[in-house]
């Protein structure tokens, strides 16, 4: 795991759950697989579509709550995504993006002591099917994460997130000159807001070839690069995201442990898998938080970090997620820590914001050290 003085040096066990609960919210935390728009409550979406005149079915929170997310097990990627046809209207305009971003940062990241995120963000609806363009979105969620550090302490990054589903129809010349594009509009920003490139949306039915030239282009310019891989896809499509997309990350990846030498590749490369715990039992993807093939991960050395996925979307937090961790595989207080802070390494932040981060998770570990 994190060979790392400040997890080695900390930490003790706690035996009750409240305890084990109140240490994991207390504790410093890096969400890095989590969208935005999965991020976004029912109370938030009610705000935001009162102040910018956006139609929802209802505007009493509770109901809309039950309406969009009610359902506690989904069949398909369709159905999990069912919500975004409501919660998407809500990017009226550069302010409502401000907004948006502020409220996550405010009521998800805050609240649960996450110092730093990596929010995923599709170009989707600003290539010509918004009232405003996809460069001033990037302004308005680059400015919003100056504010949120401003105002909350926390650290917003962006990830840059191509649907499959959705590129993958466009005939290839169009495609990559579209690529070719997103890259140029993102690449100002890089890396003070936005630090990578994704692949995402539905892996079956559609082929991961048609992003080579993608990936390639954002490798040659530097950006980092993960791709959602193996979550309801087999394990080659992951072989196909490390040796052909360049991956150094795979979102989720939970059928690698289908293939020994794919385990032992990923181990040797030092990529990680971002395990997204409730969003794969919601998807029915496990049968339970314990079925997570994370012993495998561990007895060959294959490096993960935990994270929220859709947090709104799935009813949960990164501390739940860690908690449930904990129960499910009987881990001490001071395991949990060493995979939560494996984020920090694995994060692609720049060696700056590294630096800020690790400051602060010291000076929390100092603090607990001297008060017990």
């Amino acid at each position: 795991m994190v060979e790392d003085k400040v997890v080695q040096q900390t930490l003790f066990h706690i035996p009750t759950d409240a305890k084990v609960m109140n240490e994991l919210r207390s504790l410093p935390k890096l969400d890095l697989h989590r969208h935005i728009t999965g991020s976004i409550d029912a109370e938030t979406a009610v705000k935001i579509a009162a102040k910018y005149n956006v139609e929802l079915p209802t505007y009493v929170a509770s109901e809309l709550h039950d309406l969009i997310y009610g359902p506690g097990k989904v069949s398909t990627l369709r159905q999990y995504f069912e919500p975004w046809d409501i919660l998407n209207r809500l990017f009226v305009s550069p302010e409502a993006v401000r907004d948006i971003i502020m409220e996550i940062a405010r009521r998800g990241v805050v609240e649960d002591n996450v110092i730093y995120a990596e929010l995923r963000t599709s170009p989707r609806g600003f290539l010509g099917h918004s009232s405003f363009g996809f460069e001033e979105f990037l302004k308005a969620a680059s400015i919003s994460a100056e504010e949120s550090e401003r105002t909350y302490g926390v650290i917003i990054r962006y990830i840059l997130g191509i649907p499959r589903h959705v590129f993958g129809k466009i005939p290839s010349r169009n495609r990559n000159k579209m690529f070719a594009r997103l890259l140029d509009m993102i690449e100002p920003f890089y890396p003070r807001y936005f630090v990578g490139v994704d692949l995402n949306g539905e892996e079956e039915g559609t082929k991961d070839e048609r992003f080579q030239v993608f990936f390639r282009m954002a490798s040659d310019r530097g950006f980092n690069i993960t791709v959602h891989a193996g979550e309801v896809g087999p394990a080659s499509h992951i072989w196909y995201a490390v040796d052909q997309l360049r991956a150094q990350r795979i979102g989720h990846g939970l059928r690698a442990v289908e293939d020994v030498r794919l385990l032992r590749t990923l181990a040797e490369r030092n990529c990680a898998l971002e395990i997204c715990p409730s969003s794969n039992k919601l998807l029915g993807l496990v049968s339970g938080i314990e079925a997570l093939p994370l012993k495998s991960f561990q007895e060959y050395g294959v490096p993960f970090v935990i994270c929220t996925d859709n947090p709104a979307r799935c009813r949960t937090s990164l501390s739940t997620e860690l908690f449930k961790i904990t129960k499910s595989f009987g881990l001490s207080l001071s395991e949990i820590k060493e995979i939560a802070f494996s984020s920090l390494k694995y994060s692609f932040a720049d060696a700056q914001t590294k630096k800020t981060l690790r400051s602060r998770i010291e000076e929390y570990c100092r603090l607990r050290d001297s008060f017990h």
